[in-house]
């Protein structure tokens, strides 16, 4: 009877035409949100062995590493910006550009004083430790005019796509599809054109389009049926592979690591993530989540503790390479003081990043203020 029982709590697909039948609205967001995620830290797990590239060594198995997983996962910042335009750019959203704004800014603007105030605390953490005095001159420099830390300049450029957000509901509300498909033609040119050719005639004048680009096609992949994935498809696959032998070139050439077709507004990953984003978002998740609801919950929590993941990884990443915790260290070649494959311990420190980052943020966000305002 025991052994009964728990089986009965081991959840098992329910057949289709035994369901009820229930309303998803864009469950793909849940689901392209936690895959992006992961992949943000998959990349910073391996970020820096690019920058350690030695000429002498082009084959270091380390650097390739690097390179293989950030050419395969260049769309998982870029993802985040296309689902905020997706939601944000909706021309059924019933708001002033006042009401927008102060719900808007606050909910980014709050959370990254206060990660910013940690992790500057952890960046002059000697300091702190030792009594020295802080070069507060160099903190208002950084806040002000540099990054708080790498990671962070999202939250300035996220911003800036809020401030445009008024403006942009215009001109979604009244264009044409052809409309917006001019829009990213020449936003995506513009910006690639000024990343490799800086001054080129009209291009250094208007440069200013940036990640505008990303946002407003997440609205138009939402929006508008695609008759061309039989050309997109194939091309996309063609891009991560070409991409690593690119960037493997390119730092052979200049002698040091070049990130030149990194960029996010390069043609290879402005295609990769317009690829992979029409995929996820035509994949059948309704059925997935009928048929699995814990899954589907287990999903949606994720998805909603992502933003508090964003600001702590990089935290969680420093305190287990540097073996903060009983000297025990995690990095992509070193698995608990164990050398290891960079290729595999790569994966298996960005899974245990995120674990920690999950727990620490589900904990974290138990407590109301900080549930509201900081995650």
């Amino acid at each position: 009877m025991g052994s009964s029982l728990l089986q009965d709590k081991v959840e098992r697909p329910v057949p289709l035409a035994e369901a009820p039948p229930k309303k998803h609205t864009r469950l793909y967001a849940n689901y392209i949100r936690v895959i992006a995620a992961f992949a943000v830290v998959q990349m910073h797990s391996v970020g820096e062995f690019l920058f350690r590239f030695d000429p002498a060594a082009n084959t270091e198995i380390r650097f390739l590493t690097a390179d293989a997983y950030y050419s395969c996962l260049r769309w998982a910042t870029p993802f985040f910006i296309m689902l905020s335009g997706m939601f944000m750019l909706s021309p059924s959203r019933d708001e002033s550009t006042a009401q927008f704004l102060r719900k808007r800014i606050s909910r980014v603007l709050i959370p990254f004083a206060f990660w910013s105030v940690v992790y500057l605390m952890y960046e002059y953490r000697d300091k702190i430790y030792f009594g020295e005095p802080i070069p507060w001159t160099a903190v208002w420099n950084k806040v002000w005019y540099e990054d708080v830390y790498f990671h962070l300049w999202f939250i300035p450029m996220i911003t800036g796509m809020y401030l445009l957000t008024p403006v942009f509901r215009i001109f979604i509300k009244n264009a044409q599809r052809g409309d917006i498909e001019y829009f990213l033609v020449l936003a995506f040119s513009i910006t690639a054109l000024q990343h490799f050719i800086t001054n080129l005639f009209v291009v250094k004048y208007i440069g200013w389009l940036g990640y505008i680009g990303f946002y407003v096609l997440g609205y138009y992949i939402s929006t508008y049926p695609i008759a061309w994935k039989k050309i997109i498809y194939p091309l996309a696959l063609l891009m991560p592979p070409l991409t690593a032998w690119g960037t493997w070139w390119l730092s052979t050439q200049a002698g040091a690591y070049d990130n030149k077709i990194f960029v996010y507004f390069s043609p290879n990953v402005v295609l990769m993530s317009f690829a992979l984003f029409l995929f996820l978002k035509d994949v059948d998740w309704s059925t997935l989540a009928t048929r699995y609801p814990r899954l589907n919950r287990a999903v949606a929590r994720l998805a909603e503790l992502s933003y508090g993941v964003y600001f702590i990884h990089i935290l969680i990443l420093e305190v287990l390479k540097n073996g903060y915790v009983a000297n025990l260290h995690v990095t992509s070649d070193v698995f608990f003081n164990h050398p290891i494959h960079p290729a595999i311990g790569a994966f298996l420190q960005a899974l245990m990043v995120v674990s920690l980052s999950v727990f620490s943020i589900s904990l974290l966000s138990r407590v109301p203020v900080l549930n509201k305002w900081l995650m």
